[in-house]
């Protein structure tokens, strides 16, 4: 296995999660315009795939990241699609967070 180093600082947004629920206890998104409270910053590492979703690496410190949670470097933001602790037994420097992400707004061809 190949260690991927570190090629920018990635900043975690989250909105609240779980979300508040109404009086009948369905949840209830926060609203559209709601802005995601930065949580922190961490080394890590971007790469766009063929089909034009990106793949993330973060520092296993941001963990949890959650599907709807949004990550910047400065230039980009992408939003989370899918996420994923991995620890590399006996070597826990080698532990990252896989992230699957669209980049907002999405490229246009």
């Amino acid at each position: 296995m190949a260690v991927v180093l570190p090629d920018r600082l990635l900043t975690v947004y989250v909105l609240a999660h779980p979300w508040d629920r109404d009086a009948h206890g369905v949840p209830v998104p926060p609203p559209p315009d709601a802005r995601p409270a930065a949580r922190g910053t961490w080394p890590g590492a971007a790469n766009e795939q063929t089909d034009g979703s990106w793949t993330l690496r973060a520092d296993p410190a941001a963990w949890p990241i959650e599907p709807g949670d949004v990550i910047g470097d400065g230039t980009l933001l992408w939003t989370v699609v899918t996420a994923l602790l991995r620890r590399v037994p006996g070597f826990g420097a080698a532990d990252y967070v896989a992230i699957v992400a669209t980049l907002n707004p999405p490229e246009v061809p």
